[in-house]
């Protein structure tokens, strides 16, 4: 009994795997070109090998994200930063996760299987990052920005008009984390929250993007 059911499981794993994957490389808005405007945005795309964050400029003609974002909150960075990350993910992996070795099995699979609440994480960056394999840039319009920056917004839990800082989480001083909307689990995991925002921008994504590569991929 006890091997059927670790065999049923391994197929489950194996077949949840494999759709995921092939689904990841269906792309959706494939007519989507950076635009070659003068008057554009330039956001990238950003990935550790597991999890996909975006950047942002602190300030445009459209947002400025210190009035949603205080400073105040951050004591490493003042207004001479230039960019912003944002991420979206499994609250308690955020919490009790700042380096991979602290990574355990409970939190894992927690995270993976289990729906749990999220945490937007923000973080305020010096200087505008450098295009690599690992921060792809991406020209955008100003509409498209503005959409981005309304599912951004979504994203967040308010109060009063105000984004709910959760506070002493922060790895450093020049981040924090903030209460999220909606329950995080494999369905719905970091990775398909960007993917969601390149969706909802207009942008080129992939139909489901659990995994890194199906957002980056895009963007070579």
């Amino acid at each position: 009994m006890l091997l059927r059911l670790v065999y049923s499981l391994g197929i489950l794993v194996f077949l949840t795997i494999a759709t995921a994957l092939i689904l990841s490389v269906l792309p959706v808005n494939t007519g989507f070109a950076q635009t070659q405007q003068n008057e554009h945005i330039e956001i990238y795309i950003t990935s550790n090998g597991i999890h996909t964050d975006f950047v942002l400029p602190v300030a445009t003609p459209y947002i400025d994200w210190r009035n949603k974002i205080g400073l105040q909150h951050f004591a490493g960075a003042d207004s001479s930063f230039t960019h912003i990350s944002f991420g979206w993910g499994d609250r308690e992996f955020y919490m009790e996760t700042p380096e991979w070795s602290d990574l355990t099995l409970k939190v894992a699979l927690s995270a993976m299987f289990w729906p749990s609440p999220s945490a937007m994480h923000v973080e305020y960056i010096r200087r505008p990052l450098m295009p690599n394999k690992h921060q792809r840039p991406i020209r955008i319009t100003p509409g498209q920005y503005q959409k981005l920056v309304t599912y951004i917004y979504r994203s967040f839990q308010s109060r009063d008009g105000n984004f709910m800082l959760i506070p002493g989480k922060g790895y450093s001083s020049t981040d924090n984390f903030y209460e999220a909307r909606e329950k995080f689990y494999f369905p719905k995991n970091c990775n398909n929250w960007v993917n969601g925002g390149l969706k909802a921008a207009g942008l080129r994504a992939a139909l489901f993007a659990p995994f890194p590569y199906a957002v980056m991929r895009h963007y070579r």
